[in-house]
């Protein structure tokens, strides 16, 4: 299946990397970030990709995926400790799945790289990240 809303990050440019990030942070969408390149990861990318279409609010909802936690690292691991989800020594290696809120930029919550990105929980994501949006 093709991902229709979903900005795939790329891991050899890091000019061109910057830019898509900053192109993504500065639209009004609500934005997931998918970190890491397993099966089960891509899984959740397509399922996060169609799940871009069922805001109750109507929303517009994004994904970008990164394949690695290299890139972009400095940028979304500060994002990660102003809302203390890696305060308690949790390495930023360890994060899958975030959702930012719009326009500020803040992250709520998040799965853990053995956490299971499933409907229900990739949904409560984007509904959490909408309704701090508001």
């Amino acid at each position: 299946m093709p991902l229709l809303k979903t900005t795939e990050i790329p891991l050899n440019d890091d000019v061109l990397a910057q830019q898509m990030y900053q192109e993504l942070t500065q639209s009004d969408k609500i934005l997931m970030v998918i970190l890491g390149d397993s099966e089960s990861i891509k899984k959740g990318v397509n399922l996060a990709d169609e799940l871009t279409d069922t805001s109750p609010t109507n929303e517009n909802r994004w994904v970008m995926w990164i394949k690695n936690h290299t890139v972009l690292k400095p940028q979304l691991q500060s994002i990660l400790i102003e809302a203390q989800i890696i305060q308690d020594g949790t390495p930023y290696e360890e994060i899958k799945t975030f959702c930012l809120t719009r326009p500020n930029r803040k992250a709520l919550s998040r799965i853990h790289k053995n956490g299971e990105m499933d409907f229900t929980r990739l949904e409560s994501l984007f509904v959490e990240a909408e309704k701090a949006s508001i």
